[in-house]
């Protein structure tokens, strides 16, 4: 069952074809249910007096209106996949349910508000901030305990909201699509380069999301002053790749000839192909959580260098074996300029974090874990 929101736009061509390959796979979509426009004026007001989720999740308002059309269908169990707002709807439907989930919503907002002040990004006053973020961790924490299971896609964060007093949140891969099937059909289908810079990825996704901004942020400040050293005649080209637009600031701290900030391309997966690393220092920032982009660049059996606190979150990388992990930014510089160095290195680590997405994030290995833990809660 689909559940879509009055605000949200028309299903693209791609999403209509996904829609219909679900069928191949034995799952039957039986209704798409578009809820009516949800009133916010009260929002702001309900938020700070009374805690209720209507003021940050308003699409609860038609929890009835959801439960009557699942109950039509007398469902075992409820599943719910990487939607906070359905979430939050479905939080007090006596059903089995389960939470398949990523980033708390609280942990979000505190982390870019936190940015944003630092930044001055933001006129608003502290105090309401954190009163904002305090009521938003009581909203959030209730629903989250009103699940039978949490499957958090971060160890750090299931370890959250166990200590919140959810004992079955559990840590559970995210997901990836392995689109070439395997590292021989990688390799045949974009050829890599063989002249020119270095090639290291060093940012996928929105340029204005709340993790790349401090990545971004960490890469210009810190980690690339020190890579132009490390690589004096080394070629290299650190390339930015994402929608949307950098903060002046963030720009200027990026304003160097061997960066190259490139916006939305329309093939990631070559770009990335036809590059020697992927670098990735968001969890080198106080915001860690889990990042898909680890298992896409897995996929495309790409060397990942990172911060090691990005083990927090996904403790199946491991350093030396299928990513490279520094603990600041010296020790960070310095592995890159090791594999940039290395190629035999390079293919060594990519080689292994292939096989690491192979045996976790793939969409069977999560299913079938995500189906034993439906069989077994209570």
């Amino acid at each position: 069952m689909i559940v879509r929101r009055a605000s949200d736009p028309p299903a693209t061509d791609l999403e209509l074809y996904g829609l219909s390959e679900l069928s191949h796979y034995g799952i039957e979509v039986i209704t798409l249910l578009q809820l009516p426009p949800a009133r916010r004026s009260m929002r702001r007001l309900i938020s700070f007096l009374y805690s209720w989720r209507l003021g940050f999740y308003p699409e609860s308002a038609h929890s009835d209106l959801v439960y009557k059309k699942v109950l039509g269908y007398t469902p075992d169990v409820l599943l719910i996949p990487w939607s906070e707002w359905l979430t939050a709807l479905c939080a007090d439907f006596p059903i089995k349910k389960f939470a398949y989930y990523g980033n708390p919503d609280p942990k979000t907002r505190k982390w870019r508000l936190d940015f944003d002040r630092r930044h001055k990004l933001s006129k608003r006053l502290r105090i309401l901030d954190e009163m904002t973020i305090k009521m938003l961790e009581s909203v959030h924490l209730k629903i989250m305990k009103s699940y039978n299971i949490v499957g958090e896609v971060a160890e750090n964060d299931a370890l959250y909201y166990r200590e919140s007093g959810h004992q079955n949140a559990i840590y559970i891969q995210n997901v990836w699509i392995n689109r070439f099937g395997n590292l021989s059909k990688r390799i045949d289908k974009v050829g890599r380069k063989v002249f020119g810079p270095s090639k290291i990825i060093a940012n996928v996704g929105k340029l204005d999301g709340t993790a790349n901004r401090y990545g971004l942020e960490i890469l210009g400040r810190d980690v690339a002053p020190i890579l132009r050293t490390l690589m004096d005649g080394v070629p290299y080209e650190l390339h930015i790749l994402g929608s949307g637009n950098l903060e002046p600031f963030l720009r200027g701290l990026l304003d160097s000839e061997e960066i190259k900030i490139r916006g939305f391309v329309d093939d990631i997966d070559r770009e990335m192909l036809d590059a020697d690393i992927f670098l990735c220092l968001n969890n080198a920032s106080p915001f860690k959580v889990c990042h898909t982009r680890y298992f896409h660049a897995w996929s495309l059996g790409m060397c990942v260098v990172a911060h090691s606190d990005a083990a927090l979150s996904v403790p199946e990388m491991r350093h030396k074996d299928n990513c490279l992990l520094g603990h600041d930014e010296i020790s960070i510089a310095r592995l890159i300029y090791e594999a940039v160095t290395n190629k035999a290195l390079q293919e060594q680590i990519g080689s292994r974090g292939y096989h690491t997405f192979q045996t976790h994030f793939t969409a069977e290995r999560v299913a079938e874990k995500i189906w034993n833990l439906l069989d077994t809660a209570s």
